[in-house]
């Protein structure tokens, strides 16, 4: 019986119920729901977010067409597609093992040999990439060689009769082309499919009644992975409320692509193994979160960021639109928006040193805008931070136009820093001597496309934020209006060439105090 429950009476005078909860084993009575058993455990469940309830039910496995090739390049699968053969196949396979590369071309790289009980064709075989035959080297079944098809070609195989074609590799195709002479097959053995005589993985409802080895789960526990610190910060932000939102799902993998970014850089790569988490490096979703059901290979556009320890099951019930709790370890060390001696005291606790810089004024009585390592994986290895603190009216709080100019707001977000972080950044790059407007610079590389959107059109308004589109010269540049006009936007281009993205909240009179090169925090205000 759990500790907890010592003291606990049971609903039910009857023989308790054994449950598992989020791994820990629990006593439940007779006819108890579910949601009075969380209740009576004191086990919060967010609000929006969906439980699994695994059934203990009785199982039984089942032979696929699938066959895994493992070599001492790494694994692969096998489809076998020729019915006829899968029989005898399933019974020779395992003459493979051990069985080393004969010879390689440009065409095919071929492995042997075993005894595979089949009549020779004398047909030319003409296979495709990653299309697997057995040849019967020799008219002999005695020498039977497997050969993998490294681009589409023509041959006398000598294939059994009936089947050119035994089927194709549907996993691992990229050690097709790596593997040489001196490379083995180390086994080859069928793939089995667990089948469920009964559906076992539901969704708990609280008045759902519990059954004997119920398994429950209430929440997905992450583990993070220190070699990927950058793309990690960006899964922390992607579960910064302890929930991730599905936004699509597949077969494969659960995503988030709620908090996507304009870059980031590479990191661990790997296969990606049933459990991992990874976030995407480039392409149209960069930044975006993906849990994975099954195993799928390695991807340069994947980093690997962590893997889940427990809850799995929760990511393989869950739909589009389903919220799931998350337990991220490490947690996070967030620091930005804190003072000195409150962030102090938490890295304390974490055996972490704190530095400073700055003038002890702001250090005694700002708020914390940036620091160094700034991810949190870095700062758990280093065991130290330094922290930049500046008095809080030295933060220009705006507001942006998230619903009029997304691309606008996401490019601003990008340059500042703000798409990964609480407080950006901008340099001024121009000032007037009147303070009708201020500059700062953007990114060229990222500029190239802001088209025109959320464009005025009779008179922008003093504490305007806005950026220059494609339209003109200087795409990217940024600026804030410091007066009202009626001919011009924030960074000084006529209207067509000016895209909107926002506003002050307050803090314009610190715009007047700033001179070419200063530097300007700055503090997104949501909701």
């Amino acid at each position: 019986m759990n500790q907890g429950f010592n003291n606990v009476v049971l609903p039910q005078e009857c023989p308790p119920l054994r449950i598992i909860i989020d791994g820990k084993e629990y006593e439940a009575g007779e006819r108890e729901s579910l949601g009075g058993m969380l209740e009576r455990a004191g086990i919060p469940v967010k609000e929006g977010c969906i439980i699994a309830v695994k059934k203990k039910v009785k199982e039984e496995s089942v032979e696929t067409d699938l066959f895994e090739i493992e070599t001492t390049r790494g694994r692969m699968i096998l489809r076998v597609e020729c019915g006829d053969l899968l029989e005898r196949w399933r019974k020779s396979c395992h003459g493979y093992k051990g069985a080393g590369v004969r010879w390689t071309t440009k065409d095919a790289v071929v492995f042997g040999s075993t005894v595979f009980d089949a009549q020779p064709s004398m047909e030319p075989v003409s296979l495709g990439r990653y299309e697997v035959t057995l040849s019967l080297s020799g008219l002999s079944k005695e020498n039977t060689l497997l050969v993998f098809s490294k681009r589409p070609h023509s041959a006398s195989y000598y294939p059994p009769k009936g089947c050119a074609v035994l089927g194709r590799i549907v996993y691992g195709r990229h050690l097709v082309g790596l593997l040489r002479m001196g490379d083995r097959i180390i086994s080859i053995r069928p793939v089995l499919e667990t089948k469920e005589l009964a559906k076992s993985l539901l969704k708990g409802e609280a008045g759902m009644p519990l059954e004997e080895g119920d398994k429950i789960f209430t929440k997905v526990e992450v583990e993070l992975d220190f070699d990927s610190p950058v793309c990690g910060e960006q899964a922390y932000n992607v579960l910064n409320d302890g929930v991730i939102k599905v936004s699509s799902e597949t077969s494969s993998y659960i995503c988030n692509s709620e908090k996507k970014v304009i870059a980031l850089p590479v990191e661990k790569l790997g296969e990606r193994k049933r459990g991992s988490l990874t976030i995407r490096n480039s392409g149209e979703n960069v930044g975006a979160a993906y849990i994975y059901k099954r195993e799928a290979p390695l991807a340069q556009s994947h980093t690997i960021v962590g893997r889940v320890t427990g809850g799995i099951e929760l990511v393989d019930l869950a739909k589009e639109g389903d919220c799931l709790e998350v337990s991220v370890s490490p947690p996070r060390i967030d620091l930005l928006g804190k003072n000195v001696s409150e962030a102090r005291s938490a890295l304390d606790s974490m055996g972490v040193e704190l530095e400073t810089e700055g003038s002890p004024a702001d250090n005694d009585s700002g708020v914390i805008v940036e620091h160094e390592p700034q991810n949190s994986l870095e700062i758990y290895k280093k065991r130290t931070v330094k922290c930049k603190a500046i008095r809080p009216e030295s933060i220009l709080k705006i507001r942006l136009y998230e619903d009029k100019a997304p691309n606008s707001v996401r490019y601003f977000r990008a340059v500042t820093g703000l798409e990964r972080k609480a407080f950006g950044k901008l340099r001024v790059y121009f000032a007037t001597p009147k303070m009708e407007m201020i500059l700062f610079k953007g990114n060229e590389e990222i500029a190239k496309g802001l088209t025109p959107e959320n464009t005025p059109s009779d008179k922008v308004f003093a504490g305007s934020i806005g950026v220059t589109n494609t339209v003109k010269k200087f795409a990217g540049m940024i600026g804030i209006r410091m007066t009202d006009s009626e001919k011009f936007g924030p960074t000084a281009e006529s209207f067509d060439g000016t895209n909107l993205i926002g506003e002050v909240q307050g803090g314009l009179d610190l715009l007047r105090t700033l001179k070419e090169g200063s530097e300007l925090y700055i503090q997104e205000l949501r909701g």
